[in-house]
């Protein structure tokens, strides 16, 4: 049987290979081939050029793909995680996680980004579709600026775009910050800059935004989050990263902070070793709204959460640069620090990869859930999963 399975396995595999290979070296050669020559564009197209030579002007376009199919092995648990008592939950099937297309413009130093959701639509489309939308100005190393709606700079994971994410998702930490305004998309303005011409290995980074989430109409209250983050190089190999931020809230101070580190390094052409671990600590502006306490103090409202991610990938073919990816992230969170329901889940994932920076991943994920007491009827239930998830980006 072993044998048999391991043969059935095979097929999908190498045709995963072959789909996102030839693909990619498709979309390539047509590119090349399909470029219409110079001397059978429209002279007014030619004159209209000409009056813009002093402009340089590209455009790029990116679709990133990626879906599950996941499996719940504990009882009345349904794939979602959420524990129903009913025996109605639905343990397995699939899931549509992305559709994301990208397009990027850049006219000399000024850069529009756009970023759509298109899996979104099957939730809230008016909340959830539209991701980026923004305008960036690099006036030099030192100094770029940018509004409009993106991802504040406040962690490691609001610097990751998420075709190369080093887990299957992003971490609940980040999930929980950006419910409350502190991570993921904000519609707001941000300042940046890099010291590294004067010998400095420094980054430094300014985000002011709403705090009231992506694609909202106006701003819902007068609070304003501030956000600053630093990064310092230690080393050739080695990245330490800090946050803090602040804001009002029902009249009273809000704050979040953390450290993070980075370290990523090849031990040879072919393996690399790659380790990120992040640690933060904040209002939570949504559990204090919920409260129906009178009164009630903020600082008894904050949440914190730690986790650690290494990571090794082996590159077995180098000419197509297909390889094999092993990681393995630990997370503590806890939503409410004098009064939640601490959680810590296990996630080891093996991938099957084609490029560097993941044009095409097939990846196995275990999800392992603990929570210090399971809730009935809920979300905050212990489980475990197994998750088959494929990537492809276009």
């Amino acid at each position: 049987m072993l044998i048999e399975f391991k043969k059935w396995m095979l097929v999908p595999l190498a045709f995963f290979t072959s789909l996102c290979y030839s693909q990619s070296t498709e979309l390539s050669e047509k590119k090349i081939e399909n470029q219409p020559p110079l001397s059978n564009q429209p002279k007014e197209t030619q004159a209209a050029d000409k009056k813009l030579d002093f402009l340089t002007k590209k455009a790029s376009y990116a679709v990133l793909f990626v879906g599950d199919y996941a499996k719940t092995f504990s009882s009345n648990v349904d794939m979602n995680g959420n524990h129903t008592t009913d025996d109605k939950a639905s343990d397995n099937g699939f899931y549509l996680r992305y559709v994301r297309l990208q397009a990027k413009f850049e006219i000399n130093k000024i850069t529009a980004q756009v970023l759509i959701n298109l899996a979104d639509f099957k939730n809230n489309p008016q909340t959830r579709v539209l991701e980026l939308a923004n305008l960036k100005y690099k006036a030099n190393n030192y100094l770029s600026i940018q509004a409009g709606q993106f991802r504040p700079y406040f962690g490691l994971e609001d610097l990751y775009p998420a075709d190369i994410l080093k887990s299957y998702n992003w971490s609940n930490q980040y999930t929980l910050f950006g419910n409350n305004g502190w991570q993921s998309f904000q519609i707001g303005a941000a300042v940046f800059g890099s010291l590294s011409d004067l010998k400095i290995p420094l980054k430094y980074y300014y985000s002011f935004v709403n705090g009231n989430g992506k694609n909202q109409v106006a701003d819902s209250d007068n609070a304003k989050h501030h956000m600053f983050r630093l990064e310092y190089k230690l080393g050739k190999y080695l990245n330490l990263g800090g946050n803090v931020g602040f804001s009002r809230w029902d009249g009273q101070s809000a704050k979040a902070y953390g450290a993070d580190l980075q370290f990523e390094k090849k031990i040879s052409p072919t393996l690399c070793l790659a380790l990120d671990t992040e640690y933060k600590r904040g209002s939570n502006l949504n559990a204090y709204t919920a409260s129906k306490l009178v009164p009630k103090e903020l600082n008894d409202y904050e949440m914190q959460g730690v986790y650690v991610i290494p990571l090794v990938r082996k590159i077995i073919d180098v000419d197509k640069k297909i390889g094999v990816e092993f990681s393995f992230r630990y997370e503590y969170l806890e939503n409410l620090v004098k009064a939640g329901n601490p959680l810590r889940i296990y996630t080891p994932m093996a991938s099957y990869i084609l490029g560097e920076d993941y044009i095409g991943k097939l990846s196995l994920v275990g999800l392992f859930v603990d929570y210090n007491k399971s809730i009935p009827n809920s979300a905050q239930y212990d489980y475990n999963q197994i998750l088959l998830q494929y990537q492809i980006r276009f």
